[in-house]
């Protein structure tokens, strides 16, 4: 142990293992720019919508004004009156629920992040879990167990639909499995639309999933981030977001174990904002929450900020009908150039920023035998054409080689990462996979920005 070591505690060494600053700084210190950074990093990593941002930065300089009660420490740290209001009545306008969401039902800190912190040491004690399907948001892991110590139990669907009714069994499976080697399952993140395989849960599946809740007392918190991120696709396996509020849920589940987080990250493309809420009828569960957030707190500038796009809901509703345009068209054209070079991705997908892809085949297993070698191997290949990617590895993935790609990029910037990317694992254009189509996609998609 050297001297440093010594110096802090044993819990502050174990998070500190964990750290994102090792693996991200070097992403995020050499993002590439085609005009002052070409040689940079591509990243089709992290889940940003950054068509959109430019309109988010246009309305913030059009719109904002400060007070001097701007830079006070405003009404407290659990959200404004006036953001409560406006959050609500967009969640009453867009989310239909069938019981008026009212101000007090939400709470506010700064992001979905410290909001699965919060909800987990409310919830749970040390050492209890919840349950996640496989795969999922990298993040949860972190969320939920480095500082509220609640343990994610990973379901794995074994070739199961994972969006069917039939994956109840697993859930329940894995719960008394779990509890059978000493963990107290207390609650079951449901992630709807899905991160990272783009798709929404049936009404079906919800409410089966709720009557699991409600048989083993589990609270159900769904993260409906991405819900107005959704849009047309022909593929027969998609389907349309359903939100666990729109519908009559007292016949599956008891209100007080039902929940939902929402913010500002991916559908207001406003991530920088650091701003999302939790839904919830269960007033203890929100007291106890509301009593710990002054350490997530957001300040009254961002909620300023998050209050005026709520409240501009002419300016929102063009926004959102427009970034669901974008995300169509660049899921469309991320389709289209994986079919062209063979590249199997994962059907069904119409919401968010990504499509789950399969580069399983590109792995050199001759080389290296073990699997979780020849990944990395590969990922060694797209680190040297500085292409990032989300290993499936990092997302509980039950099989090697699946990685998450971000298509929400400008075309110039996604025709630069899939030429580094086909170039790094060797992809060549007609091999057989998904399927073909016209062989220009690739060439063309760069050639001009548009305004989108």
């Amino acid at each position: 142990m050297s001297g440093m070591e010594g110096t802090i505690s044993e819990r502050g060494r174990a998070i500190a293992q964990t750290s994102l600053k090792a693996r991200l700084q070097p992403l995020l210190s050499d993002l590439y720019d085609a005009r002052d950074n070409p040689g940079g990093i591509v990243d089709m990593g992290t889940a940003e919508n950054h068509i959109m941002t430019k309109d988010v930065s246009d309305f913030a300089n059009r719109k904002i004004r400060t007070s001097s009660k701007t830079f006070t420490y405003g009404e407290g740290p659990w959200g404004s009156k006036r953001l409560r209001i406006a959050m609500a009545d967009h969640m009453n306008k867009y989310f239909h629920p069938v019981s008026t969401v009212q101000p007090e039902d939400l709470v506010f800190a700064n992001g979905i992040t410290s909001l699965c912190e919060l909800f987990g040491y409310a919830m749970g004690e040390e050492g209890d879990g919840i349950l996640i399907s496989r795969p999922c948001y990298q993040a949860f892991i972190a969320d939920f167990g480095a500082k509220a110590k609640i343990k994610c139990v990973f379901v794995p669907s074994d070739g199961i639909d994972q969006f069917s009714a039939e994956i109840v069994e697993a859930y329940e499976t894995a719960l008394l499995r779990a509890r059978a080697e000493g963990t107290n399952v207390r609650a079951l993140l449901l992630c709807n639309p899905h991160n990272p395989l783009g798709r929404c849960y049936p009404l079906e599946t919800i409410k089966a999933l709720m009557q699991l809740c409600q048989k083993h007392r589990l609270h159900l918190l769904s993260d409906e981030v991405y819900a107005l991120s959704v849009f047309d696709n022909s593929d027969p396996a998609a389907v349309q977001f359903t939100s666990v509020l729109s519908f009559d849920s007292t016949p599956y589940i008891s209100p007080n174990y039902l929940h939902v987080v929402y913010g500002f990250s991916k559908d207001f493309a406003a991530g920088g904002l650091r701003l999302g809420c939790i839904y919830s009828r269960n007033t203890a569960l929100m007291d106890t929450i509301s009593a710990i957030t002054q350490f997530s707190w957001s300040g009254p500038l961002n909620q300023l900020f998050a209050a005026e796009m709520l409240e501009d809901t002419e300016w929102l509703d063009d926004f959102f009908t427009k970034s669901q345009s974008v995300l169509k068209e660049r899921n469309e054209k991320c389709r289209a150039v994986l079919e062209e070079y063979g590249i199997e991705y994962a059907h069904g997908a119409n919401a968010g920023f990504f499509l789950w892809i399969n580069i399983r085949p590109y792995l050199d297993l001759s080389t290296h035998p073990d699997e979780k070698e020849a990944e990395n191997a590969l990922v060694a290949k797209m680190e040297k054409e500085k292409i990032y990617l989300t290993q499936g590895t990092l997302l509980q993935t039950e099989e090697i080689g699946w990685f998450r790609i971000i298509y929400a990029q400008e075309d110039e910037v996604l025709a630069e990462g899939f030429r580094r990317l086909v170039k790094a694992i060797g992809a060549k254009k007609g091999q057989e996979g998904a399927g073909g189509i016209g062989s220009s996609d690739l060439d063309s998609m760069g050639k001009g920005r548009d305004d989108t």
